[in-house]
């Protein structure tokens, strides 16, 4: 199996708050995504105003308040998407290929308890494996997005990319 190589980032594209709610409409564009867009519009912002949690363990932080929500952005199913993220590998080839991951909007979910819900998680396949080096690092995945629940040991995905483009995420 060949690696597909990961690319130098493009010039980020300027997008408006109304190109971003207009993803309903089938197009060759490519959306560039935000994780907050993952979620229904009537669900955003429904845990920004929690009351806070205090435990001595250190994880009822606001991801502990989160449930195991599968709502999901419709109007993104079949779209072409651009997301940032880190990638938590799924499946490593012999070759030492990344094939398979999900891609997360913060270092370290699905390893730290509890997960980020699934509709804040995408897994990702790939036809071509990439040589991953570092799991620190962010990355832009562009592919085609469907709304499909995805379920393993380290999480559940409501989301599905095919990726065909890979690439470090330059702050």
């Amino acid at each position: 199996m060949s690696a597909l190589a990961i690319s130098k980032p493009e010039p980020k594209a300027n997008k408006s708050a109304k190109a971003a709610s207009s993803a309903a409409a089938v197009s060759n564009k490519t959306l560039e995504l935000e994780w907050d867009e993952l979620v229904p519009e009537d669900g955003r912002g429904k845990f920004a105003a929690a009351a806070p949690m205090h435990d001595y363990l250190g994880e009822a932080g606001p991801a502990a308040q989160q449930p195991m929500d599968f709502s999901v952005n419709k109007t993104l199913d079949g779209q072409n998407i651009k997301l940032p993220g880190f990638i938590v590998p799924l499946d490593i080839g012999k070759d030492g290929l990344v094939s398979e991951f999900f891609l997360v909007p913060y270092f370290g979910a699905c390893i730290h308890v509890p997960p980020p819900p699934p509709n804040q998680i995408v897994y990702v396949r790939m036809t071509q494996g990439i040589a991953l080096d570092s799991i620190y690092e962010a990355y832009w995945i562009t592919g085609k997005m469907t709304v499909q629940n995805k379920q393993t040991r380290l999480g559940a995905a409501a989301y599905t990319v095919a990726a065909d483009k890979v690439e470090i995420y330059k702050y």
